[in-house]
C-alpha cells in the first residue's frame, strides 16, 4: 500500500468471536476517512488495534512510511496518531484547562524540581501552554468553558473538549469514534465545520459514526464493514448505493434522514 496512513491485514478475535477479519485500508493525507457499519461491525474494535489498546492478532500499521506495528498506545501517540472517544464521561472533576494540558505533557521539557519550586522557566511554560489551550478553546468558541469542570457541561460540549484534547497533541492523524452520538443538531453543524477545518489543514481524519447524513457530508471516501469484514470502499454515494451495505447497515435510510 501507498497512501499516508496504511492498515495492512489486521485482525482480532476475542474468544473465539471474530471482531476484525483481514482489514485493510489506505488513507491519503489530508484525507477525511469514514467507517460505517452496524453494531458489533468491529469500527471501534479497528480503533483500538489502531492506537495499540489491543493487540492485534495479525496486521500491519503503517503512517507516512514508519512502521508502528505492535506499539503500545503511548508510542504510538508519540508517533502522531490521537483519538478521541465514543462517550464524554471523563474526569468530571477535572478543569477543561488542566483537561487539554494533559495532553501536553509528551512536550513538556521542564523538570519536576523546577515546577515544584516554581522557577522562572516553569513559569513560562506553564503560561506558554495555557495560551495554546486558551487558543484551542476560542477556535472551537468554548472559551467560556475554560474555568468549568468538565462534569459541569453539557454532553456535546465535552465531546467538543475532548476532540480540542486530542487537537492539543498536534496529530498527523485524528481517530474519532462516533463524535455525534448524543449530541444536538447544533453540535453536529458545528463538527460539520471542524471537520472541514482540520482538513482544510492538511489534517487526515479516520472518522466512525452511525450518523449517515453527518458522516457522507464530511467523508472523502468510506470503508464499510459488517461482522468484521470490510464490504466495500469507495465515494460515499457508491457505498451507500450498495445491496450488500444496505442489508448489512438495517434502518440506513432512516438514519439518514
Amino acid at each position: 500500500m501507498t497512501g499516508y496512513f496504511n492498515i495492512i491485514g489486521m485482525s482480532q478475535s476475542f474468544g473465539g468471536i471474530v471482531a476484525l477479519d483481514d482489514v485493510s485500508v489506505s488513507v491519503d493525507k489530508g484525507e477525511v476517512f469514514g467507517v460505517i457499519g452496524p453494531n458489533g461491525a468491529g469500527k471501534t474494535t479497528l480503533l483500538n488495534c489502531i492506537c495499540g489498546v489491543y493487540a492485534a492478532d495479525r496486521g500491519q500499521l503503517q503512517l507516512d512510511g514508519a512502521d508502528l506495528t505492535g506499539k503500545r498506545p503511548h508510542r504510538v501517540a508519540e508517533s502522531g496518531i490521537a483519538r478521541t472517544f465514543q462517550h464524554a464521561d471523563f474526569f468530571a472533576d477535572m478543569p477543561v484547562i488542566d483537561f487539554l494540558l494533559i495532553s501536553r505533557l509528551q512536550y513538556q521539557t521542564t523538570s519536576l524540581t523546577a515546577c515544584a519550586l516554581g522557577l522562572p522557566r516553569a513559569r513560562r511554560t506553564e503560561r506558554a501552554e495555557r495560551g495554546r489551550a486558551g487558543e484551542m478553546l476560542e477556535r472551537f468558541g468554548l472559551q467560556d468553558a475554560g474555568r468549568s469542570l468538565l462534569g459541569s457541561l453539557p454532553y456535546g460540549t465535552r465531546k467538543l473538549l475532548d476532540i480540542c484534547r486530542a487537537l492539543m497533541t498536534e496529530p498527523s492523524v485524528l481517530l474519532m469514534d462516533e463524535p455525534t452520538s448524543g449530541t444536538a443538531a447544533a453540535d453536529r453543524d458545528l463538527l460539520r465545520r471542524i471537520v472541514r477545518d482540520l482538513r482544510d489543514d492538511g489534517l487526515t481524519t479516520v472518522l466512525v459514526d452511525h450518523d449517515v447524513a453527518f458522516i457522507t457530508d464530511v467523508c472523502d471516501r468510506l470503508l464499510a464493514m459488517n461482522f468484521g469484514r470490510p464490504l466495500a470502499v469507495g465515494k460515499p454515494h457508491e457505498v451507500l448505493a450498495r445491496p450488500d451495505v444496505i442489508e448489512s447497515y438495517v434502518g440506513l435510510e432512516s438514519a439518514g434522514s
